[in-house]
């Protein structure tokens, strides 16, 4: 993937040289309640993918102890220009997010009226959960760096980020919360699955020449 790719890239350009361990244990670091965990395979997987194509290049190995020697990395001209390339088209360009929870929520009459607000419920609340998680992670750390406090220390640009996803579990667990109400009111209706007669003219609707055109002026407003 190619965030797992900037990720590595960018640690070994910062960090070089420098061994997958310590790549590993910085990306660990940074990882916020309830993202995906960057797995040991995938990060040993980038630097040799790295390696390969000639964006990084070992310079030599690192043995502590008795511990077997590790390779060590750092990023060459080559990996400099695609971080800096990449690095800008990833910030500058606004893509829809692949969220599992709106694929399967394509489905959503599939469950029963008590089985959707119960299940947005119990979303609510984990998101929530995360929201408290991470605002206490905020309170207790802080952007002004202490050599005798440094374990506390956050850069300003990381804890925005860290903010930002909070911001963004509250905004779900809000809508969660309003969908279980109106399934609740009746205000939204989910449901039963769709019999014979309106499956078809839902088939024959979708491949009406005007149904297709406002289709493909969705995606070109999403940048698809």
């Amino acid at each position: 993937m190619w965030s797992t790719r900037l990720l590595v890239l960018g640690l070994v350009r910062w960090l070089g040289p420098v061994h997958g361990y310590l790549v590993r244990r910085e990306l660990d670091s940074w990882r916020l309640p309830g993202v995906s965990e960057i797995g040991a395979g995938s990060i040993y997987h980038a630097l040799k993918r790295l390696t390969a194509d000639g964006s990084i290049e070992v310079t030599g190995t690192e043995s502590v102890d008795a511990r077997p020697a590790r390779t060590m990395y750092k990023v060459t001209a080559k990996g400099e220009a695609e971080f800096q390339r990449t690095l800008r088209e990833r910030l500058w360009e606004v893509s829809s997010a692949d969220d599992p929870f709106q694929t399967a929520w394509t489905f959503a009459q599939v469950l029963t009226p008590a089985e959707n607000t119960a299940m947005l419920r119990q979303r609510a609340e984990t998101l929530y959960g995360r929201v408290e998680m991470v605002t206490q992670v905020l309170a207790s750390t802080t952007s002004d760096f202490k050599e005798a406090n440094a374990e506390a220390f956050i850069p300003a640009h990381a804890r925005a980020m860290i903010k930002r996803q909070a911001d963004l579990w509250a905004v779900d667990a809000e809508w969660c919360e309003a969908t279980a109400e109106r399934i609740e009111s009746g205000d939204l209706q989910i449901g039963p699955d769709l019999d014979a007669a309106q499956a078809k003219y839902w088939r024959e609707s979708i491949q009406t020449d005007k149904f297709v055109e406002q289709v493909a002026m969705w995606r070109e407003g999403l940048g698809e």
